[in-house]
């Protein structure tokens, strides 16, 4: 082609046509200017086409991502109802003097065992970059703020889990209840439900229960089980308030994320 048009030129030149020469050298520009204009076109499709698949894979691996979370999300906040639940239960207990059994107050101590921690899968998909190649603006923005939401929840759970470690566990040792607890907890699936299996598998040993006879009735007029139970609400109340918070937020990017991915499809 290039050997075509050299020849073309030459004849121009050699007759001594300026004027055609010179239209000619104008038509030839024009003809490369257009097929690097389709060329780049050409290039642009194909590296916005990329980009699209590129994106829909993040999609579909956020969507994965996300929606595992939501699930881990879910199973602790229930099991900070079953603290909320039993919290409340404790008072009024204590509040009616209400004769319970040992047995009874070893499930109560049991369910204080629970210490629900959300470790999330980790989405930081700024620093990684990907966020450029999302288009939907709303997605971006939601997906943003993702760090800082789980931050400040998480934020609270620390509160909550360190009184667990400094607190609840020294005052079920002192009072002697500790054991008892520990054997119930692991006998009960539905307090397991942390678990990564859920508390199905039923071959979890168990210590036993304690020989000593446990002083019921001194522990429930224990001052310090009022607070240590107060503290146990309050922070489970907080924690499930911002979880679901958080949940709300979850299944808005989910959401988003099917209509997107679903978009790419139709």
């Amino acid at each position: 082609m290039l050997t075509f048009f050299r020849q073309i030129r030459q004849q121009l030149l050699s007759e001594g046509n300026t004027i055609k020469y010179f239209k000619y050298a104008i038509g030839e520009i024009v003809l490369v200017v257009i097929g690097i204009l389709i060329a780049l076109a050409i290039n642009n499709y194909n590296r916005k086409q990329k980009d699209i698949e590129q994106e829909q894979v993040i999609l579909k691996q956020l969507k994965s991502d996300y929606k595992a979370n939501l699930l881990q999300l879910e199973n602790k906040i229930e099991m900070r109802r079953k603290l909320i639940e039993e919290s409340l239960n404790v008072f009024e207990i204590t509040s009616k003097e209400i004769l319970i059994s040992e047995d009874s107050l070893s499930m109560i101590f049991a369910t204080f065992f629970m210490d629900p921690t959300f470790d999330p899968i980790e989405i930081d998909i700024i620093n990684s970059g990907n966020i450029k190649l999302i288009r939907n603006d709303t997605l971006k923005q939601l997906l943003s703020h993702w760090t800082s939401d789980i931050r400040s929840y998480k934020e609270s759970e620390l509160i909550q889990h360190d009184h667990y470690i400094s607190d609840i566990i020294p005052y079920m040792k002192e009072v002697g209840i500790m054991r008892n607890a520990n054997h119930v907890f692991w006998k009960a699936q539905e307090l397991r439900m942390g678990f990564l299996d859920k508390g199905k598998n039923d071959q979890t040993l168990t210590m036993g229960k304690s020989p000593k006879e446990i002083d019921v009735q001194s522990i429930l007029k224990d001052p310090r089980l009022e607070g240590l139970v107060t503290f146990i609400f309050t922070f489970s109340q907080v924690c499930n308030l911002e979880g679901q918070s958080l949940k709300e937020k979850m299944q808005k990017i989910i959401e988003t994320l099917d209509r997107e991915i679903k978009k790419a499809r139709g």
